[in-house]
Protein backbone atom coordinates (compact mmCIF):
# COMPACT_ATOMS: atom_id res chain seq x y z
CA UNK A 1 0.00 0.00 0.00
CA UNK A 2 1.35 3.43 -1.25
CA UNK A 3 1.39 6.30 1.66
CA UNK A 4 2.18 9.84 0.74
CA UNK A 5 3.66 12.38 3.06
CA UNK A 6 0.29 13.83 4.04
CA UNK A 7 -1.24 10.99 5.23
CA UNK A 8 1.43 10.66 7.31
CA UNK A 9 1.25 13.36 8.68
CA UNK A 10 -2.79 12.53 9.12
CA UNK A 11 -1.57 9.40 10.75
CA UNK A 12 0.97 11.25 13.41
CA UNK A 13 -1.90 14.12 14.37
CA UNK A 14 -4.51 11.35 15.29
CA UNK A 15 -2.05 9.46 17.11
CA UNK A 16 -1.15 12.78 18.92
CA UNK A 17 -5.06 12.75 19.30
CA UNK A 18 -4.70 9.60 20.79
CA UNK A 19 -7.25 8.22 17.87
CA UNK A 20 -6.12 4.48 17.20
CA UNK A 21 -6.15 3.90 13.52
CA UNK A 22 -6.91 0.55 12.23
CA UNK A 23 -6.32 -1.86 9.50
CA UNK A 24 -9.23 -3.74 7.80
CA UNK A 25 -7.87 -7.34 7.34
CA UNK A 26 -10.84 -7.86 4.83
CA UNK A 27 -11.29 -5.01 3.19
CA UNK A 28 -13.29 -6.57 0.42
CA UNK A 29 -16.46 -6.97 2.83
CA UNK A 30 -16.79 -3.30 2.82
CA UNK A 31 -16.94 -2.51 -1.01
CA UNK A 32 -20.56 -2.71 -0.88
CA UNK A 33 -22.46 -2.06 2.42
CA UNK A 34 -25.80 -3.20 1.19
CA UNK A 35 -24.68 -6.95 1.47
CA UNK A 36 -27.66 -9.08 2.71
CA UNK A 37 -26.47 -12.55 3.82
CA UNK A 38 -28.86 -15.13 3.34
CA UNK A 39 -29.56 -17.96 6.41
CA UNK A 40 -29.14 -21.44 5.55
CA UNK A 41 -32.60 -21.90 7.65
CA UNK A 42 -34.64 -19.42 4.81
CA UNK A 43 -37.48 -21.39 3.65
CA UNK A 44 -39.28 -18.66 1.48
CA UNK A 45 -38.11 -15.34 0.13
CA UNK A 46 -40.43 -12.54 -0.79
CA UNK A 47 -39.38 -10.90 -4.00
CA UNK A 48 -41.21 -7.61 -4.72
CA UNK A 49 -40.43 -4.77 -7.32
CA UNK A 50 -40.02 -1.85 -5.83
CA UNK A 51 -40.12 -1.45 -1.74
CA UNK A 52 -39.77 -4.98 0.24
CA UNK A 53 -43.26 -6.24 1.20
CA UNK A 54 -43.82 -6.02 4.91
CA UNK A 55 -44.33 -9.56 6.90
CA UNK A 56 -46.64 -7.98 9.31
CA UNK A 57 -49.09 -7.60 6.28
CA UNK A 58 -52.33 -9.85 6.75
CA UNK A 59 -52.51 -10.77 3.61
CA UNK A 60 -48.98 -12.00 3.70
CA UNK A 61 -49.65 -13.44 7.00
CA UNK A 62 -52.17 -15.83 5.77
CA UNK A 63 -49.68 -16.85 3.01
CA UNK A 64 -47.29 -17.67 5.07
CA UNK A 65 -49.45 -19.97 7.38
CA UNK A 66 -51.25 -21.58 4.12
CA UNK A 67 -47.71 -22.83 2.94
CA UNK A 68 -47.43 -23.61 6.61
CA UNK A 69 -43.79 -21.59 7.32
CA UNK A 70 -42.47 -20.30 10.67
CA UNK A 71 -42.11 -16.21 10.17
CA UNK A 72 -38.55 -16.71 10.67
CA UNK A 73 -38.03 -18.91 8.04
CA UNK A 74 -38.99 -16.28 5.30
CA UNK A 75 -37.20 -12.99 4.35
CA UNK A 76 -38.63 -10.07 1.99
CA UNK A 77 -36.11 -8.26 -0.47
CA UNK A 78 -36.55 -6.25 -3.55
CA UNK A 79 -35.76 -7.06 -6.95
CA UNK A 80 -32.55 -5.37 -6.89
CA UNK A 81 -31.41 -6.49 -3.54
CA UNK A 82 -30.93 -9.48 -5.24
CA UNK A 83 -27.60 -8.34 -6.60
CA UNK A 84 -26.76 -7.94 -3.02
CA UNK A 85 -27.11 -11.42 -1.69
CA UNK A 86 -24.37 -13.43 -0.17
CA UNK A 87 -25.72 -16.86 -0.58
CA UNK A 88 -24.31 -20.05 1.40
CA UNK A 89 -23.13 -23.36 -0.16
CA UNK A 90 -25.86 -25.70 -0.69
CA UNK A 91 -28.67 -22.99 -0.25
CA UNK A 92 -31.91 -23.73 -1.26
CA UNK A 93 -35.24 -22.01 -0.80
CA UNK A 94 -38.49 -21.08 -2.05
CA UNK A 95 -39.63 -17.88 -4.01
CA UNK A 96 -42.68 -15.85 -4.21
CA UNK A 97 -41.76 -12.82 -6.87
CA UNK A 98 -44.73 -10.15 -6.36
CA UNK A 99 -44.77 -7.68 -8.92
CA UNK A 100 -41.74 -8.73 -10.80
CA UNK A 101 -40.63 -11.53 -13.60
CA UNK A 102 -38.11 -14.46 -12.35
CA UNK A 103 -34.42 -13.57 -12.18
CA UNK A 104 -32.72 -15.72 -10.39
CA UNK A 105 -33.14 -19.22 -9.52
CA UNK A 106 -33.21 -20.64 -6.17
CA UNK A 107 -33.26 -23.95 -6.08
CA UNK A 108 -37.02 -24.45 -4.85
CA UNK A 109 -40.06 -23.50 -5.79
CA UNK A 110 -41.71 -20.52 -7.46
CA UNK A 111 -44.84 -18.70 -7.03
CA UNK A 112 -45.46 -15.39 -9.39
CA UNK A 113 -48.24 -13.13 -8.98
CA UNK A 114 -49.22 -9.33 -9.72
CA UNK A 115 -48.16 -6.66 -7.40
CA UNK A 116 -49.80 -6.74 -3.59
CA UNK A 117 -52.34 -3.82 -4.06
CA UNK A 118 -53.34 -5.44 -7.51
CA UNK A 119 -53.54 -8.97 -5.55
CA UNK A 120 -55.33 -7.98 -2.64
CA UNK A 121 -58.03 -5.84 -5.25
CA UNK A 122 -58.16 -8.77 -7.47
CA UNK A 123 -60.28 -11.90 -7.00
CA UNK A 124 -58.85 -13.90 -10.05
CA UNK A 125 -55.24 -12.93 -8.93
CA UNK A 126 -55.70 -14.01 -5.71
CA UNK A 127 -57.36 -17.23 -7.11
CA UNK A 128 -54.32 -18.44 -9.20
CA UNK A 129 -52.19 -17.31 -6.22
CA UNK A 130 -54.15 -20.45 -3.76
CA UNK A 131 -54.06 -22.19 -6.66
CA UNK A 132 -50.28 -22.38 -7.14
CA UNK A 133 -49.88 -22.85 -3.42
CA UNK A 134 -52.27 -25.67 -3.20
CA UNK A 135 -50.06 -27.31 -6.48
CA UNK A 136 -46.80 -27.33 -4.38
CA UNK A 137 -45.11 -29.32 -1.35
CA UNK A 138 -43.30 -27.16 0.09
CA UNK A 139 -40.65 -29.55 1.62
CA UNK A 140 -36.71 -28.13 1.60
Amino acid sequence: MWINNEDRQNNFILQQLGITLWKLRYPVVLNNNNQIKLCKCLRLLLISSDSPISLNDLFIKDVIRATQFNPKEVYALTNSQINYLIIPSGFSCHCWWIGTEVSKNFHGMCLNTPSLPILKSNVKAKRDLWRQISCIKFNI
